[in-house]
């Protein structure tokens, strides 16, 4: 008799966990399960600067207290610019921790800047249709200025099904989100830019175009995914003897 108690309500439930009116879009986000030995995804620009080229090598590790993706940026010298190590959970990825990369230009070595996450949110698994805001904020010290605070807010909001995405031959299907993001240096005197723009993701493939807008459309930029290849094709592209820091 205590079986058939206990069923119903399970079936109950599961229903209504499913019929709770959210969408899984798991499958777009970054494929973990795909980047244990590492990828580069290689963005060229296609608005302002379309000569450049961003690269992201993104690897996941695996630990005893979860799924980590960790990712490192590089710009058109293959240089690195920042690093972010995410944690994949069972409601999305959260930013667990960041670093910016300035180069000090009397030694020409690359300086590690920690930054501080206050709102982990990257990427949600489950989602309602242009409800709910993701909130993604952090906050710096630049190097030689201990009185100085750059910040960074972005509100992500899911906008659906977006355009398909031709890559490597095939056509992907993707989804859409907005972007709102401030940007702002807080010391006395000082200003914050604001900007807007759009990001699509595609499945089981991830982030395959971004784009911003600041100051009303006088600086804006995009990227869209060109390939991807394994780090040795970057460190070939760097040059030879270029060491390429992972």
């Amino acid at each position: 008799m205590y079986l058939f108690r206990v069923v119903p309500v399970l079936l109950l439930a599961l229903l209504f966990a499913c019929s709770d009116g959210r969408r899984n879009i798991e499958d777009y986000y970054f494929p973990s399960g795909q980047l244990a030995t590492g990828r580069v995804y290689a963005y060229a620009g296609v608005e302002g600067d379309t000569s450049d080229r961003r690269y992201w090598y993104y690897r996941t590790i695996p630990r005893d207290s979860g799924l980590f993706l960790v990712g490192t940026q590089y710009d058109h010298a293959f240089e690195v610019v920042q690093m972010l190590r995410e944690k994949i959970v069972a409601s999305g990825a959260l930013a667990r921790e960041s670093f910016l990369y300035e180069t000090d230009p009397n030694t020409g070595v690359a300086r590690q800047i920690p930054a501080v996450i206050e709102a982990p949110d990257l990427f949600p698994f489950r989602v309602r249709d242009s409800l709910g805001v993701f909130l993604f904020r952090m906050h710096y010290q630049p190097p030689g200025d201990s009185l100085a605070t750059i910040y960074v807010i972005r509100n992500r909001r899911f906008l659906g099904d977006g355009p398909d995405f031709e890559f490597n031959g095939k056509t992907v299907p993707t989804i859409r989100f907005s972007v709102r993001e401030a940007i702002g240096h807080d010391r006395e005197g000082a200003s914050e830019f604001e900007g807007e723009g759009e990001e699509w993701y595609a499945r089981d493939l991830g982030l395959v175009f971004y784009r911003r807008s600041f100051s009303g459309g006088k600086f804006r930029y995009a990227y869209r995914l060109q390939e991807t290849f394994a780090m040795q094709e970057l460190e070939r592209r760097a040059g030879q003897g270029k060491q390429i820091k992972k």
